[in-house]
């Protein structure tokens, strides 16, 4: 009769051995082999004595070792296999566009296999999406998805390059959507060969001055008290922060604003969704005359609802913003005031701000603190700022964070210098009238750029 081969399996590191036999074998090669494994004149063997290797193997020969996979019964294994082949239907591997009656519905197949299969984002995918959503119904050359074509491919990107003008980007955009659909359809992007543009080369970033972005904070924007405090709390933290706009912003929820520690948890859609933590400063976390986060949880509470969730930034109507509709808001309220405002120069605007910052209290740009503060993968990409850094630092030579929370009732900005700003923040704001008990949440009155004194 046959024993159980389970019951004598032994596994020592990656080796199975099958039965006694094996341990024995092993513990003879060790005494065999002790002369040639001698450390010392006492019979040492690397790791012991040759009396402890053998009762430690002795040991291993006579444990059962249970086997690291479950075991399952055949109910199981089928239930798991019909599972298995149900999530391939639904996904498949390949997709076959002729099996789809609608445009949403293939769209959304290719979307499901471009996150399942092609690993990517879940906001890279839906700006492809939008691009194919565009193509399909393009005026001249319309694509048809079901039944993609190389000619009609080429005839639209030479059509989008020579007449329409469209530039490397967009092109790049264009391309890669097609090539994935052509990676949801098995089809190998390389045969569908097209060659982009030349890139262009870096234009120079063109960023407001402090006292710009104050009077960006401090603009009119609506009648609506709500909608008028809400984008001067979103432009402020923007250029404050220096997230990511306007995907970051988006996903801020309540509870990432921790005022026990004054710090802020920021999630990365760039990033796989990881987390990095800051510590504003204070003033911008409590400050109660200041657009500050604490203040802002006092506006947001007016328009909560069932509908608002946990996020930080809702609309009037209560409901969180979706990453288009912001970065639509925040580009059109911000053109009122800089005709060249493009949401993401505030990120780049809080790069040079902070670096500035750095220069000042400690005599040079520290790329560390900034590169950790806005969540570069690379000190190359922190290092690329300190030139545009450099050359506002000698038109602007003093802390631009503390400019832009500086506040004089007559209504101008005083111009820092280096030793103001090392002072620290003493004024305001708000132009709110604290005798009503309005702390910065009351009327805000424009900034009159006539009597604002020109850094430049």
């Amino acid at each position: 009769m046959l024993s159980n081969p389970v019951e004598n399996e032994v596994e020592i590191g990656y080796k199975v051995f099958s039965n006694k036999n094996h341990v024995q074998r092993t513990i003879n090669f060790f005494n065999n082999k002790s002369d040639s494994c001698l450390t010392n004149s006492n019979s040492m063997l690397v790791g012991g004595k040759n009396k402890v290797w053998r009762q430690i193997l002795e040991n291993i020969g006579q444990k059962h070792v249970e086997s690291f996979v479950p075991h399952r019964d055949v109910g199981e294994m089928v239930n798991l296999a019909y599972e298995l082949k149900k999530n391939f239907e639904c996904n498949p591997i390949k997709i076959n566009p002729q099996c789809f009656e609608s445009t949403p519905e293939l769209f959304n197949a290719v979307a499901d296999h471009a996150k399942r299969w092609q690993r990517l984002e879940q906001s890279t995918i839906e700006h492809r999406m939008r691009y194919a959503r565009r193509m399909a119904k393009h005026p001249v050359f319309p694509i048809n998805f079901f039944n993609l074509d190389y000619n009609q491919f080429i005839a639209y990107m030479q059509y989008r390059e020579d007449y329409e003008h469209a530039g490397y980007f967009a092109l790049k955009h264009d391309l890669q959507t097609f090539q994935t659909f052509l990676h949801a359809y098995g089809i190998d992007p390389r045969k569908w060969y097209y060659r982009l543009p030349s890139k262009p080369s870096h234009k120079e970033r063109i960023l407001p001055l402090p006292d710009v972005v104050h009077s960006i904070i401090n603009h009119v924007f609506s009648d609506d008290p709500y909608e008028n405090a809400l984008f001067q709390y979103l432009h402020a933290h923007n250029f404050w922060i220096g997230w990511r706009v306007p995907s970051e912003p988006c996903l801020m929820t309540v509870d990432d604003i921790d005022f026990d520690t004054d710090s802020i948890i920021i999630t990365e859609q760039k990033k796989h969704r990881s987390t990095r933590q800051i510590f504003p400063e204070k003033v911008i976390m409590t400050g109660r005359t200041r657009k500050s986060f604490k203040n802002w949880l006092r506006w947001r509470d007016k328009v909560e609802t069932s509908r608002s969730g946990n996020a930080l930034y809702l609309q009037p109507s209560g409901k969180p913003f979706t990453v288009n509709h912001l970065g639509n808001r925040l580009s059109k309220t911000g053109k009122l005031v800089f005709p060249n405002f493009r949401p993401y120069d505030a990120r780049h605007w809080c790069a040079v701000a902070r670096l500035i910052q750095t220069k000042i209290q400690s005599g040079h740009y520290d790329c560390y603190t900034v590169k950790n503060w806005l969540g570069h993968e690379k000190l190359a990409t922190t290092e690329g700022y300190i030139q545009h850094a450099d050359n506002y630092f000698k038109r602007a030579g003093f802390d631009w964070i503390s400019h832009t929370l500086r506040f004089n009732k007559n209504n101008f900005v005083v111009e820092d210098s280096v030793e103001t700003s090392k002072q620290g923040l003493e004024t305001c704001v708000s132009f709110g009238d604290s005798s009503r008990g309005e702390s910065g949440l009351g009327e805000i009155r424009t900034l009159d750029l006539r009597h604002v004194k020109a850094t430049s």
